[in-house]
């Protein structure tokens, strides 16, 4: 049953969850202000909620999902910061936090000029400093911009899934990214995964109209979406390199295929052409990237040996046998290190009790790989989930050979963990809690 309150001017049609919804917020908001007295963190929290409930009126499908999804992750929110040290809070939370404080100091136009060209790991630190200088110092703020990519992950999320396959899947794809724990963890702290996320979920969107020719809704998503991801982490940008190698090869193919029927098609030439120059101008040196610098260099065989090296550090590292000392070494070794990266840790890696997290984290991975080999020729029939496939696999390989530690590995393949989802979407497993019993009489 649905309430309403009438006046001679207004009319509003309130419904029940909404009610539940709003009580929720306002007895999270009024706690959080006595705990802490932290106004500008409740505001910030209370803007997020409403842009919550303005989609959510939109999306009618997925409202239920985005209240769950922001209730949980609030409460998340809390309880970090007033009783518990949350996994992966401290370390570069804090220090992304500290360093957004220091660049507000000097006001907010000078912000500008603090931008961290030689650092790009501290843009998210540069995006904060703006609020930072306007406002004041609030972690809980911070805090709320994760939370608003987080959500809009989850509502981009779902929707994709829509795109893709169909409504019920995307109700599915939603009710798992609402209540993922990593997904809900990374949505709550300062740190880069939501803004990846986000922005890796808009270059999909651009894919999907990439092949069904809107071409200009498509360049703009996936200048966006790249753009986005790069940004908030340099290895972003080899997903675009592959997407422009996808390009590249299937324009070579129909040229190819239509001037063997003595046919040109002046728009496959073209794209062909332009392609080809944009990929080899991205492979000179001329280009630097964070994180990966020239794109040429991901091909250099001692330079990955030398980086596979350097990364495998501190007590969480891979174990020392998948380390290779030589090419015909990486050959083999390097398939084993992306499943370390893509699995870890196993059972034999737990030391300590948050270590727990990352098994389960791994587990559902496991499910998810199983998934993708029991379905590869439906995945590989269809052009979209193909190109997906293939984006999403390079950057295992570009993760997996980089990383030399599982604590590490969680957090950046976090940041694959929904297209992961989106591309095997129908084939998870639906959760029953009830089951109808047949009455035999």
């Amino acid at each position: 049953m649905n309430e309403y309150v009438n006046s001679s001017l207004i009319k509003i049609r309130v419904k029940k969850k909404d009610l539940f919804f709003f009580s929720f917020i306002g007895f999270f908001v009024l706690s959080l202000i006595i705990a802490k007295a932290d106004l500008i963190g409740s505001i910030s929290l209370i803007l997020v909620a409403l842009i919550t409930f303005y989609f959510s009126r939109y999306f009618h499908s997925l409202g239920t999902i985005l209240y769950v999804a922001l209730c949980v992750r609030l409460i998340v929110i809390y309880l970090g910061n007033f009783l518990v040290v949350l996994p992966d809070s401290w370390g570069d939370a804090t220090m992304f936090e500290l360093k957004a404080w220091q660049m507000s100091q000097d006001g907010f136009f000078a912000v500008f000029d603090k931008f961290p060209s030689n650092k790009t790991s501290l843009i998210i630190s540069w995006v904060l400093a703006f609020f930072y200088s306007l406002t004041d110092r609030s972690v809980i703020m911070g805090q709320s911009l994760s939370l608003l990519f987080g959500m809009g992950s989850v509502l981009l999320g779902s929707h994709l899934a829509k795109k893709i396959w169909n409504k019920k899947i995307s109700i599915k794809v939603g009710w798992i990214l609402a209540l993922y724990p990593t997904l809900i963890l990374y949505s709550s702290l300062i740190l880069r995964e939501a803004y990846v996320w986000f922005f890796l979920l808009v270059s999909i969107y651009g894919i999907i109209f990439w092949f069904k020719n809107e071409i200009f809704k498509a360049l703009s998503f996936l200048l966006i979406g790249f753009s986005g991801a790069t940004l908030f982490h340099g290895g972003m940008f080899f997903g675009s390199f592959v997407f422009l190698c996808i390009i590249l090869i299937t324009s070579l193919i129909k040229t190819i295929k239509r001037l063997f029927y003595l046919k040109i098609s002046i728009n496959s030439l073209a794209l062909l052409i332009l392609s080809s120059i944009i990929a080899l101008y991205l492979l000179s040196d001329a280009v630097s990237i964070p994180k990966i610098g020239s794109i040429g260099k991901l091909f250099n065989v001692e330079q990955i040996l030398e980086e596979i090296s350097n990364r495998n550090i501190n007590r969480a590292a891979f174990p020392d046998w998948t380390v290779p000392k030589s090419p015909i070494e990486l050959i083999y070794k390097a398939p084993i290190r992306v499943l370390y990266f893509i699995f870890s840790p196993f059972t034999w890696d737990v030391t300590k009790l948050s270590h727990l997290f990352g098994v389960f984290d791994g587990t559902f991975f496991i499910i998810l790989f199983i998934l993708v080999i029991k379905n590869i020729k439906l995945i590989w029939s269809d052009r979209i989930l193909r190109t997906i496939f293939i984006i999403l696999t390079s950057y295992f390989v570009l993760y997996g050979l980089s990383t030399g530690n599982f604590g590490t590995g969680l957090r950046h393949r976090t940041k694959f963990i929904i297209v992961s989802i989106l591309l095997v979407a129908p084939w998870i497993p639906n959760i029953v809690f009830k089951k109808k019993i047949k009455k035999l009489f």
